[in-house]
């Protein structure tokens, strides 16, 4: 404000001499228009006075000559000729006498030659009369004693005239010249000075322009900046309500789905418009599994990936893409189009253990806000502490369901987690099939041995049985001598495969008891695969066991399944009855 002030205190006095020194200037040019016209006219009013002393020599000069020819010729017409001119020297010397009036010195000039000019036509008048009278020789006499001095005084008188008209044409000429110099000098200078001053003003009210258009503009932008800052406030007021209510909800969730379901609705309402997903990571923390939040059914995405395939499990923090900037797609996200996979990985851990990952995108082709990314990066937070709770709960419960002989699941957690495997190859229309194995001749081997020797046989067969099966296959001990395994999106046909390499592994198995290599023994299974929509868990087993049974009845060492025959028909020497 002060200095706009400063510029208009400065502006007024520049606007106000630039006025007044072009009105100077327009002052200077009317004068010296006034007084260049005042100087022509005296120039011109030499020029007269000069042009009428020749003429009143010339009229002079004119009757001399008539008269001087009728004197000497006598002629009529001569006569009539000096009659006409004789008054016009007199009546040219007294308007040379009224011309130079304004002249006191001109006008003695002028009088005199006036004077003279009426003595000499007296003389010339004398003489004519002298001729008419018949004494012709007395007036030549007269003229010529008379007439030269006349006339040359006449001459001194007219050349004075003139000489002094010339000086003053010469004065006059030269301050018309000085007039005219000094009227060109004021008005270039002058002229030169409005300029400049002109310039001075025109730059400062452009300064001022410039400065105005400035400050509107940055005052647009600050009401544009306070406007968003008032908006981003608000929305990051609900922002903070919806998380707070979120982590409230959150950490009194009792499973995963819970919490997922949650941590979607919070999403979905964080990121409108948007979708996101969310991988869990599998125990064997080899494998991440694919759970929808919000926005999308999952289908574009893959059921399941490894570690290895996203840059944020890689580097352990947040990894963004955009399609418009040079950043690095997630192999994950490949099947997905650039619109869809625009957006956010943020891996989810606790106490440093990985344990899955959340995508989130806006779905439009565009990166989320800033806000958008805090609020993803609070809720992957939050969600990562109660995924550990959860999990650490989670295995807290799982150590209950083990087996403590042979560190594989009790028949407690079989019988939780065959359902759920079931409904999830269900929805996913995969296959899942259940492997029953009973140690063959196990009650003889536990007489001649011991029950010591007995429970080294079923530890060592928990340890080979968690070797040969898969990560995700769940391996249990089903009650004595007898185990089950699950293995989801397994058919028939690999489940019976892999039961021949359990078979197999535990023939050629050793047991070290008390410094003894015991055995070998032999193991019979059982398979069946998941008929959907037909078999429950129960029916499940059953008929593994069932198949189980007829393998045993078959003479045991043997894989058979309740379709198929069975895989192997031989027995190890010595083998008998249960």
């Amino acid at each position: 404000m002060s200095i706009l002030a400063h510029t208009d205190r400065r502006r007024l006095p520049l606007l106000i001499a630039l006025i007044g020194l072009l009105l100077a200037v327009c002052g200077a040019m009317l004068a010296g228009i006034r007084s260049f016209g005042e100087s022509s006219h005296w120039v011109s009013h030499t020029y007269q006075v000069m042009g009428q002393v020749e003429s009143v020599r010339s009229a002079i000069e004119g009757t001399e000559s008539v008269a001087r020819g009728y004197r000497l010729t006598g002629d009529a017409g001569l006569q009539r000729a000096y009659e006409m001119s004789r008054t016009v020297p007199a009546a040219r010397a007294a308007d040379l006498v009224d011309l130079v009036d304004d002249n006191p010195t001109q006008q003695r000039h002028a009088r005199e030659l006036q004077g003279l000019v009426q003595k000499r036509l007296q003389s010339i008048a004398r003489a004519v009369d002298d001729f008419r009278t018949g004494n012709a020789d007395e007036a030549n006499r007269h003229m010529l004693s008379n007439g030269v001095p006349q006339m040359q005084k006449i001459d001194a008188a007219a050349d004075a005239m003139l000489a002094a008209e010339r000086a003053l044409l010469a004065r006059r000429e030269s301050e018309r010249r000085r007039d005219a110099l000094i009227l060109t000098a004021i008005v270039v200078t002058g002229t030169l000075i409005s300029l400049a001053m002109l310039y001075v003003l025109l730059q400062i009210i452009g300064r001022e322009t410039r400065r105005t258009v400035r400050l509107e503009r940055e005052t647009r932008q600050a009401l544009a900046t306070l406007e968003a800052s008032t908006e981003q406030r608000e929305e990051l007021a609900e922002q903070r309500r919806l998380l707070g209510a979120f982590a409230g909800l959150l950490h009194s969730c009792q499973n995963v789905d819970e919490a997922l379901d949650i941590a979607g609705n919070a999403l979905a309402q964080l990121v409108p418009n948007g979708a996101g997903v969310c991988y869990v990571m599998r125990a064997s923390q080899n494998l991440l599994e694919l759970r929808p939040l919000f926005g999308t059914h999952g289908n574009e995405y893959p059921d399941a990936m490894r570690p290895d395939q996203c840059w944020a499990l890689r580097r352990g923090y947040l990894h963004a893409f955009d399609p418009a900037r040079p950043t690095a797609r997630c192999d994950h996200l490949r099947d997905l189009t650039d619109d869809q996979a625009c957006g956010v990985c943020v891996p989810l851990a606790s106490q440093g253990m990985s344990l899955g990952l959340l995508h989130v995108g806006s779905r439009l082709g565009e990166p989320l806000s800033e806000l958008q990314l805090a609020a993803v990066e609070s809720v992957a937070e939050h969600l990562g502490v109660v995924l550990y709770s959860l999990e650490l709960r989670e295995s807290l419960r799982v150590q209950s369901l083990r087996d403590p002989l042979t560190g594989l699941y009790n028949r407690r957690y079989l019988e939780e987690s065959l359902p759920r495997e079931i409904e999830r190859c269900e929805r996913r229309g995969r296959p899942l099939s259940v492997l029953m194995v009973d140690v063959d001749y196990f009650k003889r081997f536990n007489d001649e041995h011991g029950h010591g020797a007995g429970d080294a046989l079923l530890t060592k067969i928990g340890q080979v049985l968690a070797t040969v099966t898969r990560g995700e296959d769940i391996a249990c001990r089903y009650g004595g001598e007898e185990f089950t395994i699950v293995m989801p999106e397994a058919n028939l046909e690999t489940a019976l495969i892999r039961a021949e390499q359990i078979r197999l592994a535990i023939a050629e198995a050793s047991i070290a008891y008390m410094r003894r290599e015991l055995g070998p023994v032999t193991a019979s299974i059982g398979v069946h695969e998941l008929q959907l929509g037909l078999d429950t868990p129960e029916t499940l087993l059953a008929t593994a066991d069932r198949a189980l049974y007829a393998a045993k009845a078959q003479g045991r060492n043997r894989v058979l399944s309740a379709t198929l025959p069975s895989l192997h028909a031989g027995a190890l020497p010595g083998s008998a009855s249960a």
